[in-house]
């Protein structure tokens, strides 16, 4: 196989196989497979119809389940089988991560030893669109109190949509964020994991034109008194999913409901049935909050451990 790292170039055909397979999981959408090789220096083949990828963790290779660019599932058992050929000689492990529930299976039907693993810190938090943007019902009270304490306290407050004239406010924003929580990031020994962010989301809007007319790039800017306070980005995932890659709102306003805000005035303004708010990486109190607004599924991930 021609393994390469993927670039812009590469959006358009990984787009592609995203709409084809309708998919639900942020990991398959084309924009993250780009922006995140600068995180796990993940590479790409393209082998007649399939897409294969790869990425590493603490120097260890990881798969993804292979998927069809034009989203025909007949032949994937095949397509795993190549991949499994393709390893060198003294691999001893083909390791899938991310795998959801459905691939899951398949690989344990080619290979009923495998070990399989719950990555449930990996797990996608995917939300009806509608019900963020109107907040309604009394599950969801909580989420409009925020958002009228927010009200009171900034009347003035406005939305905007990302575009090419205000990009620099979002890498303000971005700029400010890292250096509220720069020092409990040492403490945590995390600062070079929010560095590495910091590089992506710059990388993304320098690149907001182009991702935008593949990918469907967009998201907005949350301002008071005139003064950008917090930021969204996101993109088109398939048909029915925007999967929503980075949400910051600076310290002070995110103790009044910035996040909250930011959230819905997004929401109110996205165009697909659902939204990808993404993983909680095992963070208890990310997980709470994104529990509190009742997604309609968590996606299951796991990862597949097969001896060779």
């Amino acid at each position: 196989m021609d393994w390469r790292t993927p670039t812009l170039a590469d959006a358009a055909i990984l787009q592609e196989c995203a709409l084809n397979n309708n998919f639900f999981a942020n990991n398959y959408g084309a924009v993250n497979s780009i922006l995140y090789e600068k995180k796990f220096h993940s590479q790409i083949s393209i082998e007649g119809e399939w897409i294969y990828e790869k990425f590493f963790e603490d120097e260890k290779a990881y798969f993804s389940f292979p998927h069809n660019i034009n989203g025909k599932l007949d032949d994937a058992k095949k397509a795993v089988e190549a991949l499994r050929k393709e390893l060198c000689p003294h691999c001893k492990i083909l390791a899938f991560e991310n795998i959801l529930a459905s691939e899951k299976d398949i690989l344990l039907e080619l290979y009923p030893e495998a070990k399989v693993t719950a990555t449930p810190e990996s797990g996608d938090y995917v939300y009806l669109t509608e019900k963020l943007a109107t907040l309604a019902g009394k599950k969801l009270s909580r989420k409009r109190n925020h958002i009228h304490q927010f009200e009171k306290k900034y009347p003035e407050f406005s939305y905007d949509p990302l575009t090419l004239q205000n990009l620099s406010l979002v890498k303000e924003i971005e700029e400010k964020w890292l250096a509220e929580n720069k020092a409990l990031a040492i403490e945590a020994g995390t600062l070079s994991d929010l560095e590495t962010e910091k590089e992506i989301i710059s990388f993304a809007l320098d690149n907001f034109e182009a991702f935008s007319k593949s990918c469907g790039m967009t998201g907005g800017i949350l301002f008071v008194s005139g003064n950008p306070v917090a930021f969204c980005i996101a993109s088109i995932l398939s048909q029915k999913v925007m999967d929503v890659h980075f949400e910051k709102c600076l310290a002070g306003f995110d103790r009044d409901g910035g996040y909250t805000v930011i959230n819905n005035e997004f929401s109110k303004t996205a165009r697909t049935e659902f939204l990808n708010r993404e993983e909680d990486l095992g963070i208890e109190g990310l997980r709470k909050a994104k529990l509190s607004y009742y997604p309609e599924q968590v996606l299951e991930k796991f990862t597949v451990e097969i001896e060779i």
